[in-house]
């Protein structure tokens, strides 16, 4: 009698049940934000600088172009398409949704480190940083993007230089990202400046927080 009173008592007190080795207090909890379910997402405020990114297709599909951050005289209208394979962190290629252009991105205003390019004469190694950025870089494939554009439209090596952006919040600019996580620094050249105080503000952060290549390369 002792005993299934006791049992009673416990029942009462709500105490938590484990099944299996797993207690019920932890059930449900988010194991963490995945590239498609925009857990956290905040269209505002965007991605935030730490975690994957939360990449969603369907969202960026609803974004005006017009309406993101590009140069004051852009060179071309702002496009949207997919990203099919990533080169380095800062270069990719790029294929638009309507089928209107298939280019060679370079991404405007930063500069990551290099990756190894073992089949070039002489082979070169990795810069400190450069799998790293590529690795983050590597989250856009097969993703949508919007390009936006500055003054100029093209580098010497047939590059098209873009502003790339993986929705409209403030944390979508995909430049910033790469800058405060501290994958990259900051690099400006001709007349592509329309972002470069902004930019420089964002490397700065990224140093003072010692994010990245600052605390491991230097």
């Amino acid at each position: 009698m002792r005993r299934a009173w006791l049992l009673l008592a416990l029942l009462a007190t709500g105490c938590p049940r484990h099944v299996g080795g797993v207690d019920d207090a932890g059930a449900g909890i988010d194991a963490g934000p995945t590239s498609r379910d925009g857990g956290g997402y905040d269209p505002v405020l965007g991605n935030g600088y730490d975690g994957p990114l939360l990449l969603d297709d369907e969202r960026l599909a609803a974004i005006d172009g017009n309406g993101l951050r590009a140069g004051a005289s852009q060179c071309h209208a702002p496009v949207r398409g997919r990203v099919y394979r990533v080169v380095d962190g800062d270069t990719f290629h790029f294929t638009a949704a309507d089928g209107s252009l298939d280019a060679t991105v370079r991404i405007i205003g930063i500069d990551t480190p290099e990756i190894a390019h073992p089949d070039a004469m002489p082979p070169t190694a990795a810069d400190c940083y450069g799998d790293e950025a590529r690795a983050f870089t590597m989250q856009l494939l097969d993703h949508q993007v919007w390009l936006t554009f500055d003054n100029d439209c093209y580098d010497p090596y047939d590059r098209l230089l873009a502003y790339v952006h993986i929705g409209a919040g403030a944390g979508d600019f995909f430049e910033r990202q790469l800058l405060r996580r501290g994958l990259a620094r900051v690099l400006t050249v001709g007349s592509n400046r329309q972002y470069a105080s902004l930019f420089r503000d964002d490397e700065s952060a990224a140093m003072t927080a010692n994010a990245g290549l600052w605390s491991a390369c230097f």
